[in-house]
């Protein structure tokens, strides 16, 4: 009777957890796979992986009940819209973020390309009702300007790619958990995007004690870095990239980021480092080249400060087994 009671919950469990839908791409056209899955509040998390033998055209209406956010890995596209003089693009590094306008979009794959795409697709209402329960008016009419009218872009960071490397494991959790689990990536996802949007736009007016150009040129220093971790410049050389002053740039930084230069260039090399070991199969020494360090061993120290275990048994504590 128990065992019985036992398979009825865990089938009931099964058929109430997250499903991930997958379309093959017709062999007569390429390579690859669309997959996505809904969430309980209807939003949409897909990955399209394609490789075409030749040039496709598609087409689509972009709903305007979503915000969209769009993240391009490989091969970039762009894409026009009907009935006016817009065009969009997006590169491989990039994602963008906009709301759909209720127009049929034409884009063009090219033929013999890698493209991967991840795609986060939120309900209107359901965007709205995060903004309203965390922010207050003044803020949610500064997102709503940003967000609302236009495409916005920014680079993915590491800290995505970790997050995107994580939400895979959803798989891991049945019933009500895995959504729950889906749930609070994208919620995470969506807050480290805001930030990036719209921090420097909206925040940014708040330091009173560090003028318009020099905040420019604290921006551009933390772009600099973000282009390339590996190699990231020291405090000098980035001021004087910048044009700014050693003791501007560093007090400025701590203030407008909450860290010092040299922390957040650590802390984005161990998120890079963190999604490369779940997504990759490079090796721990290769990892810790890729990411800036010279020393495996100093590299094992750092990683194992922020995620309290080293490098080698990270990827198996968080996939699943």
């Amino acid at each position: 009777m128990t065992s019985q009671y036992l398979n009825h919950l865990y089938s009931d469990l099964l058929s109430n957890s997250p499903q991930t839908v997958t379309i093959d791409i017709p062999a007569s056209m390429g390579t690859g796979q669309i997959s996505q899955i809904v969430t309980k509040q209807g939003a949409v998390v897909s990955d399209w992986k394609m490789n075409y033998f030749s040039d496709v055209n598609v087409q689509g209406v972009n709903s305007e009940e979503y915000i969209q956010i769009l993240f391009c890995f490989k091969e970039g596209v762009s894409w026009s819209i009907a009935d006016s003089c817009q065009s969009t693009s997006i590169q491989k590094g990039e994602s963008c973020i906009y709301r759909g306008h209720g127009k049929m979009e034409y884009l063009c794959y090219s033929g013999k390309s890698d493209f991967l795409f991840k795609n986060i697709k939120i309900p209107l209402d359901y965007f709205y009702k995060i903004l309203k329960g965390y922010f207050e008016d003044s803020e949610i009419d500064a997102y709503e300007k940003k967000l609302l009218n236009g495409i916005s872009k920014v680079s993915i960071s590491p800290y995505m790619e970790h997050i995107f490397a994580e939400l895979k494991d959803f798989a891991q959790y049945r019933g009500g958990l895995g959504y729950l689990f889906l749930e609070s990536k994208i919620l995470e996802l969506l807050s480290v995007y805001l930030s990036e949007v719209l921090e420097l736009s909206i925040l940014a007016s708040n330091y009173i004690g560090i003028s318009k150009s020099d905040r420019d040129a604290i921006v551009e220093a933390k772009r600099i870095i973000d282009s390339q971790l590996a190699f990231a410049p020291g405090c000098e050389e980035l001021a004087r990239k910048v044009n700014i002053s050693t003791s501007k740039l560093t007090k400025g930084f701590s203030s407008m980021f909450g860290m010092s230069v040299h922390a957040y260039i650590i802390d984005q090399r161990l998120e890079k480092a963190a999604g490369l070991l779940l997504e990759s199969n490079l090796n721990v020494s290769q990892v810790a080249t890729l990411v800036g360090y010279s020393k495996p061993s100093n590299f094992a120290a750092a990683f194992k400060k922020k995620y309290g275990v080293i490098p080698k048994n990270y990827k198996n504590e968080n996939m699943i087994g």
